[in-house]
């Protein structure tokens, strides 16, 4: 009897079991702006504010000039194990390390390879200072809604308005892109998600051969990065499925600029697209399948004198100051601030923190003590060039920030008194 019971309880118990496993510990919701078709996002590379085209079908890879305004050590060598674009011809004429790239806090890389473009006067046009792939969503779900113009990067799972019916299986090619397969009359064609390409279905000259279908009327494709649209031939099939979505009497391009098959933006127009880079998988749906609403996850700050306090990159533009209005550093507190940047893998910050403690403790209600988890606010550290750890910044009143790198408390606490309580 007591086992029928616990059966009975466990089969009760599992379905709030799984929703809860499918709860988001991250979902961050950041907007993007569309210029002639494309997406484009504000990333931070090197502390240095710039928009970048997002492509996914592509690599990160920057304009000539902004080597330089990125402030790039030209003698590191990047960690790229191939010398050119693998899945685009796009021409180039080297390779660089990026110190650090982020979009908002949770797409970053840390020492990414990006190609340096010969020339692209297009990209120039629209306002970029390169092209962002999907190497930085490589820890991300990411989900792109281009009704509301909105990118979600979300963990550990897909958004909660994402159905888990609507999905296909996917394959990651060497950390950059997402190929899927897209069925056409039947025949079943692997293509790359490409967020540059404007077709619902570009098929490359190996690909389209094999096609069927009837002889339609030329269409305009682009040919790499450049403005100029080339005239191609292409086909009508019947029918397009596409994970659970079917499309009639689709033209079908012949892009022979293209390595691999894309399936291109025109699908963004018919409905929301979530790629889960880790899980390696593809989620889509029309737009009216569900009431689209954002997962909030409560994150709230509480700061209290004597002790050393969490907080965040929300807590930081509205209580310490606004990075993201680009203008010269303004503190908007009335009592100085120490923050400490660290990380839990971090032996030297672990060293320190009891210290801390201690000096919040012996200051209470002179100086706020806060520290900030470098592994969670990517794009706070990014905009201080903080790389190295345990970083320390003071905040006198009135004044401009100080920093200081490393595990010494005697210099800590020398700072405090000299600079913050003069």
């Amino acid at each position: 009897m007591k086992n029928i019971l616990w059966v009975c309880c466990f089969m009760i118990l599992l379905p709030l079991v799984s929703r809860a496993q499918m709860k988001n510990t991250v979902s961050e919701v950041r907007e993007y702006k569309e210029v002639d078709g494309k997406i484009i996002i504000t990333c931070l590379v090197n502390s240095v504010e710039a928009d970048f085209v997002l492509d996914l079908a592509g690599q990160t890879a920057i304009l000539p000039e902004y080597v330089e305004k990125f402030n790039i050590d030209t003698t590191e060598k990047a960690k790229i194990p191939y010398d050119c674009f693998q899945y685009k011809n796009i021409p180039t004429f080297r390779s660089v390390s990026l110190n650090s790239i982020s979009f908002g806090n949770n797409a970053f890389a840390n020492g990414l390879g990006a190609f340096v473009l010969k020339d692209e006067p297009y990209l120039r046009e629209l306002g970029v200072a390169g092209i962002v792939g999907g190497a930085i969503f490589q820890r991300v779900v990411l989900t792109i809604d281009s009704q509301r113009k909105k990118l979600t990067m979300s963990q550990p799972y897909r958004p909660s308005y994402m159905k888990l019916t609507n999905r296909a299986n996917a394959q990651l090619l060497q950390g950059v892109g997402m190929e899927c397969p897209i069925t056409i009359d039947g025949v079943t064609f692997s293509c790359m998600l490409d967020t540059w390409n404007k077709g619902l279905v570009e098929l490359n000259a190996t690909d389209f051969a094999r096609l069927t279908g009837t002889a339609g009327k030329n269409v305009q494709v682009y040919a790499g990065y450049g403005k100029t649209l080339v005239m191609v031939p292409a086909k009508v099939v019947g029918q397009c499925d596409f994970v659970r979505m079917a499309f009639k009497d689709v033209s079908i391009a012949e892009n022979k600029s293209l390595i691999r098959s894309v399936i291109g933006t025109e699908i963004l127009k018919h409905g929301l697209l979530s790629v889960d880079f880790l899980r390696q998988t593809v989620y889509f749906q029309s737009f009216d399948e569900v009431t689209v609403k954002d997962d909030v996850i409560e994150n709230y700050v509480t700061v209290e004198s004597g002790k050393v306090n969490e907080i965040t990159g929300v807590y930081f533009r509205e209580n310490i100051h606004d990075y993201l209005k680009g203008t010269d550093f303004t503190f908007k507190g009335d009592k100085p601030v120490v923050i400490d940047f660290w990380a839990s893998w971090c032996g030297p910050c672990m060293k320190m923190m009891p210290f801390m403690e201690q000096l919040a403790a012996k200051y209470k209600d002179k100086v706020i003590f806060l520290k900030v988890n470098a592994d969670k606010e990517k794009e706070l550290c990014n905009k201080f060039g903080i790389n190295a750890l345990p970083t320390f910044m003071f905040l006198p009143v009135g004044g401009k920030p100080i920093q200081e790198i490393g595990a010494e408390p005697g210099k800590v606490e020398k700072i405090i008194m000299e600079q913050l309580l003069k």
